[in-house]
Parts: structure tokens; sequence; C-alpha cells
């Protein structure tokens, strides 16, 4: 089984939808955690959510975020980690009779399993544009596809294995990483944010198994409809469907929840895609 770890700030309504897709669709992990940055405004939502889901496990994430996850990497009785951000939804189903051992076994050398990605995407969106970014080079291996990185330029999503947004790792894998930064975080001071902790995480891309294993059809996306993070200002958000967090706050004070069975997932292309999440309101 899978252990899941969601970071989340200040974002109540979209992190419940992220909890419940999960429950949901991703029939492969026994244990959510998530590591929260809530600030004051927010603290009673975040109680809330706790009563609501009181099988997830809520953490304040500390100095270093890099300790965090080495620590729950410790706790965890899983072999697996998969990580999310609060605004990604599992859209789709997914169970694989716990075939991640046999999957991470491949002789090709597996790095991760990418939940994003799928023949399906063919679409990059970076800095306000959207270009084409299509599957060219996979192996079809039954119910998965493994992409080679190395084939894949540059800031294609295909070579991009080092991502928060639904990618699952070998536990020991993840704590050999922590380990690293951790200690360099206690040396260089690194900043605390996901994004921060996803960019320090590249510094393995080269080093890594060459393979990344995706299903045929994506089943998780990021619907970035507003931003929380201060850093990283060149991620776009909001650009179709923009709802500020504290709009959002005040709808699920209110006591209104995101229903994923309302939401529209005909048309998934690309990895990073707003979603009209308002539509599932009720």
């Amino acid at each position: 089984m899978i252990t899941s770890i969601i970071f989340s700030k200040d974002r109540p309504l979209q992190l419940d939808l992220c909890i419940s897709s999960l429950k949901k669709n991703f029939h492969d992990t026994n244990e959510i955690i998530v590591i929260e940055k809530y600030s004051e405004k927010y603290r009673h939502s975040l109680m809330n959510l706790k009563n609501q889901h009181q099988d997830v496990v809520f953490y304040n994430q500390s100095k270093s975020i890099y300790k965090d996850i080495k620590d729950w990497c410790l706790l965890s009785n899983n072999d697996y980690m998969a990580f999310f951000t609060d605004d990604n939804i599992f859209y789709i189903g997914l169970k694989t009779d716990n075939a991640y051992e046999k999957i991470f076994k491949h002789p090709y050398g597996v790095c991760c399993v990418s939940l994003r990605m799928g023949l399906n995407i063919d679409r990059r969106s970076h800095l306000g544009s959207v270009d084409e970014d299509k599957p060219y080079s996979y192996e079809d291996a039954g119910d998965v596809i493994l992409v080679p990185k190395t084939q894949y330029g540059y800031g294609s999503y295909w070579s991009y294995s080092h991502s928060l947004d639904g990618h699952i790792f070998k536990k020991s894998y993840v704590m050999e990483m922590m380990s690293e930064l951790y200690y360099l975080d206690k040396h260089f001071s690194f900043c605390q944010t996901p994004n921060c902790l996803e960019e320090k995480m590249q510094r393995f891309w080269t080093i890594s198994p060459n393979v990344i294993v995706c299903p045929k059809q994506s089943v998780v996306v990021n619907s970035p409809n507003n931003r929380v993070s201060e850093t990283h200002q060149e991620n776009m958000s909001g650009e179709k469907y923009d709802y500020t967090p504290e709009q959002m706050l005040d709808i699920y004070s209110q006591g209104k929840r995101i229903d994923i069975d309302l939401l529209d997932f005909s048309s998934i292309r690309c990895p990073h895609q707003e979603i009209d999440i308002m539509k599932g309101l009720k």
C-alpha cells in the first residue's frame, strides 16, 4: 500500500476536494497525511476539516519541510510514498492490486509512477502559453506505459520525474533525497514551500532511474484556480476560473463543499488544467 502526503496552505475547500477524491478513487492508499501551513485566518476551517476527516493525519509543517517528510517516511509502514498538493484532484478510480513492487523492479529501472501523465496528455502550459507536448517515445506494457524521460527535451512534462503533483516513489528513495536535502537545509537555510521542495528535488534527476511509469489515462489533474505560495511567482493560476482563497474560505465557512461527481473531466489534456470547480458546489 501507499502513504499519501498532501501539502496544503490556506485552501480548505480545495483540500477537502483533494482528500475526498483520494478516498474515492485512490484505492491503493491506506494512509493520508496532510502537511499544512495554515495562517490564523484559516485555522478554524482546518479544525472543521480535522473533524470531517478523522481518518486523515494533519501535521503542522515544522521549520524544515525536508525533515518533516523524512520523519513521516520513518513512521510509515508502507514501502511507497505518493505526493499531492491541495489543488490536485484524483479524478478517475485507480487500483493496481498493489503491483508497485513489480513495477519498481522493472529491469529498465523505474524512477517513479506518474499519476498525472497518460496518453491523453498532449499539452504543456507554461507562463500563460499552451504548447504541444505529445508522448512520442514510450513502451506499451499493458495497463501502463513506460516512458524513457531522457528521450524528451528539457521542460517537457514527459521528462519531469521529480514532481509533487501525483507522483509515487519508493520510500527508500524518498528517504535518501530528504536526508541529503535536510542536511543541506541545515547549512544553507532553504526556503520551505512545496515549490521549493520540488525545485530542490531536481538535483537528483540525473542520477535517478530513467523510466517514468504512467497509466494509459491520467488519473490526477492539478487545477490551479488560485495562488497561495509566496515563491515561484512565474507559476500561473486563475487564468480561466479565478477563485481567490478568501472567496473559497467564505464558501467553505457556509458549509458548502465541492462534489467531484459534478465536475467535468471529459477533456484533460494537460497536467495543470483549470477546472471550473465551483460547478461542483453543493
